[in-house]
């Protein structure tokens, strides 16, 4: 996949990250509670709507988290204290949980209680139980999507170019709606799906970054000063990697001006080979400027920062961990009735992940389950297994 939306909802946030180019965003402008912190990280919106944030009723609307009923008590089908309904608890009502097994083997859940929550929101509005979790659903959908939104259409990155990585405890149920609200047209879903954060800290490169202020406007350009700035980032940035065992040959180098019109102050990132050349350095600056506000001037501009990042291969390489074992047969657990739209029930096809046949097609409604996580695939869409045991998702069935 070289271009994805990365889309962790777990039980109290959901976090969206963009892949371009098989390239995580990295920013160094990015917000805290509303504050502006000026350090590099993963460009990384999140929002408090997860498994268990608790819809409330505001005035006539129904406003989904930021509380959250957390682990402890939990959503109320946890049986644990809880009382508030949690989107968990209207996904429960839905039909998309299977109440017959245990969660990870531990944790049994209680449909009568979810029911008795989210009657709490249905009784505030003179609604059935079933449309007051369809409700709370599509509030959550609708947060989630303005979320993924703010990484995509404000920077610049068209979505519909883009496949969604749905993984986190909950995000496999949500997935398949916020692709079709954002015209993605494929959704995977990877193997180990709710551990899939861990495995990236796993497997992820080494990387050190740093970056320093220049202001150096267009006109007083100076080459030797760049280039000394550039070359002693990269020496002590490939220090503690050196000294790690890795070779400098291994060491990879990349490098980014942040720029700007002259007076401006927020600073557009425009990476480069070195050493760094004004034209090549002002043609790329133009060229990111017309694509994220649709037009570039040729008036003055200024180089404000220099960034040095410098990557290293990962300590685990993804291809050690063993291909996943080929299912014989689909293995099917029953065929429950699941809300979709307010139509009514629907029977769905339940399936168990680890008997998918890879790359033999199913097409919705289904719910494919493992210990840890649950997949929904509404109507009109199609799933299969391929034969490391990522799920793939046409979001609209293909002939």
């Amino acid at each position: 996949m070289d271009h994805a939306i990365a889309f962790d909802m777990g039980g109290t946030t959901t976090d969206a990250a963009v892949v371009i180019d098989g390239e995580v965003q990295i920013d160094s402008d990015q917000r805290i509670a509303g504050r502006p912190i000026r350090q590099l990280m993963v460009a990384v919106e999140s929002i408090g709507a997860g498994g268990g944030s608790i819809p409330r009723v505001d005035g006539s609307a129904i406003r989904v988290g930021p509380d959250s009923a957390g682990a402890d008590p939990g959503p109320a089908c946890y049986g644990a204290g809880g009382e508030a309904p949690t989107v968990t608890d209207a996904n429960l009502v839905l039909g998309y949980i299977n109440t017959d097994r245990q969660l990870g083997g531990t944790v049994t859940l209680d449909a009568a209680l979810a029911r008795r929550a989210v009657g709490a929101i249905a009784d505030a509005f003179d609604v059935g139980i079933e449309e007051a979790a369809l409700g709370i659903h599509r509030v959550a959908n609708a947060s989630m999507v303005r979320a993924l939104r703010r990484v995509t259409v404000e920077r610049g990155i068209d979505a519909r170019q883009c496949t969604l990585l749905a993984f986190g405890g909950a995000g496999p149920m949500h997935a398949v709606e916020l692709a079709r609200a954002c015209g993605i047209d494929h959704v995977v879903v990877p193997r180990l799906s709710s551990g899939f954060s861990a495995l990236g800290c796993v497997t992820a490169r080494l990387t050190y970054a740093e970056q320093r202020t220049v202001r150096m406007a267009r006109d007083d350009w100076n080459a030797d000063d760049v280039a000394a700035l550039c070359d002693g980032m990269v020496t002590r940035l490939s220090a503690p990697l050196v000294a790690t065992g890795v070779a400098n040959g291994e060491i990879g180098v990349s490098c980014v001006a942040l720029m700007h019109y002259a007076g401006q102050s927020d600073a557009i990132e425009v990476p480069f080979d070195r050493p760094a050349d004004p034209a090549t350095l002002g043609a790329g600056f133009i060229d990111r400027h017309e694509r994220l506000y649709g037009f570039a001037t040729d008036e003055p501009w200024v180089l404000d920062t220099l960034r040095v990042t410098v990557t290293a291969p990962p300590p685990v390489a993804l291809s050690s961990l063993s291909p996943a074992a080929d299912g014989t047969d689909t293995v099917a657990s029953g065929t429950p009735l699941c809300w979709f739209d307010a139509a009514g029930p629907v029977e769905t096809e339940r399936l168990a992940r680890d008997g998918l046949t890879a790359d033999v097609r199913h097409d919705g409604p289904a719910v494919i389950e493992d210990a840890w996580s649950t997949v929904i695939v509404p109507p009109g869409s199609t799933v299969w297994a391929d034969k490391h045991g990522h799920l793939h998702i046409d979001v609209e069935a293909k002939p």
